[in-house]
């Protein structure tokens, strides 16, 4: 059954396909009542977050190692996210406009995600003394800004400290600012700005149980794919940041896709345990539709956010948390998060790789946040 009905209209004798109906959570419900998260978990039906080096999947032997613990972790998540259908074929790549600057060169650059599916993106090579050098790679993700990649490129509606692209070039890294699904040149044209998660109604019509959240990952293991092809970056050293929505997009990302080195990740997440309104996720959005089904009793969920963190063990990761937050206010008990997830890295030796900075502010990416992120990076992928 389907409830997504594409129509068309003709004027002037051009045919015109209709703009389609926003996202709708209660008519997904309707028509894929199959499409919930099935698996339990040590976690579900507490309201306290469970130390993260206990949790077990339901009927399961409990992990020995984080190896096992991280496999539990996300086959846990990968139940509530839905399923990947990432491409893994020819990227397909291109330039198609190049302007230097004085210290890196910007090109604006395609690349496929889905199969018939051009990404757009902006991508930084710093101008260095020793050409032949390898270099370390960041994937730039954005936060919900109409303009997508432009604004981590610092093209269109500057926001300095969301620049990260050339600011992160400048710093001797490659970068690459790629526009997220609905957004920039992959923004459902027409409806309001809060209509941007339409392009749902593809996604969902070609496969149910896909999650917008499922197609980010798949979108940023694919622009790894493409820093990967680049014969300037060191295959070895890739790393990811991003504010808000390219927050939680980096933390995703980086427990699924191992070959991402290094994170930060800034205002980025409330736990579902603490969130007031995790409605975010499934009904305002089409981000995590499975979540849905723990609407009224968010203390069932078989994970929360401290095993996401868990789960990108021991690669190192910074996250910047704003108590302010207007966006993600009551992130949780940030104090036990941080002390619960250290142990988790501590039995792979690397405690000193994760780091839970907050701050008393709002949501944004603040001067001492950039500072301790930029070192972080140094530290990390140098």
């Amino acid at each position: 059954m389907r409830v997504f009905v594409a129509l068309v209209y003709l004027v002037g004798g051009t045919v015109f396909a209709a703009e389609p109906a926003p996202w709708n959570y209660d008519a997904y419900r309707k028509a894929h009542p199959e499409q919930v998260c099935t698996i339990g978990t040590s976690q579900t039906g507490k309201t306290n977050y469970e130390a993260a080096l206990n949790f077990r999947i339901d009927g399961k032997k409990a992990p020995k190692n984080n190896a096992q613990l991280r496999a539990q972790i996300l086959e846990a998540w990968r139940d509530l996210l839905g399923p990947s259908s990432r491409n893994t074929g020819p990227l397909k790549a291109r330039v198609l406009e190049e302007k230097e600057f004085p210290k890196f060169i910007r090109r604006k650059v395609e690349y496929e995600g889905d199969p018939g599916e051009p990404i757009h993106a902006w991508l930084f090579i710093p101008k260095t003394e020793k050409a032949k050098r390898k270099l370390p790679a960041i994937l730039c993700l954005h936060q919900t800004v109409r303009s997508g990649k432009d604004q981590t490129a610092g093209v269109d509606e500057i926001k300095q400290e969301l620049e990260f692209g050339p600011q992160l070039a400048e710093r001797g890294f490659v970068t690459l600012c790629p526009d997220a699904i609905c957004f920039g040149e992959r923004y459902q044209v027409g409806g309001s700005f809060y209509c941007h998660y339409g392009d749902a109604v593809r996604i969902y019509q070609g496969n149910a149980g896909r999650s917008i959240m499922s197609k980010m990952v798949d979108d940023a293991m694919r622009a790894v794919d493409y820093l990967q092809s680049l014969p300037k970056v060191d295959k070895s050293k890739i790393g990811c940041i991003g504010h808000s929505h390219g927050g939680y997009g980096t933390l995703f990302a980086m427990a699924f896709d191992p070959r991402i080195k290094a994170g930060v990740c800034s205002c980025g997440f409330t736990t579902f345990r603490w969130d007031p309104t995790p409605a975010r996720w499934y009904r305002n959005t089409a981000l995590i539709p499975r979540l849905g089904g723990f609407e009224g009793h968010m203390q069932d969920t078989p994970v929360d956010f401290h095993h996401l963190f868990a789960a990108i063990s021991p690669r190192p990761l910074f996250i910047s948390a704003a108590l302010k937050d207007s966006i993600f206010p009551h992130l949780g008990d940030t104090d036990w998060i941080r002390t619960d997830v250290k142990t988790v890295y501590a039995r792979a030796k690397a405690a000193d790789n994760f780091e839970l900075f907050t701050f008393d502010g709002g949501h944004g990416f603040v001067p001492e946040a950039r500072d301790r992120a930029w070192t972080f990076f140094d530290q990390h992928l140098r």
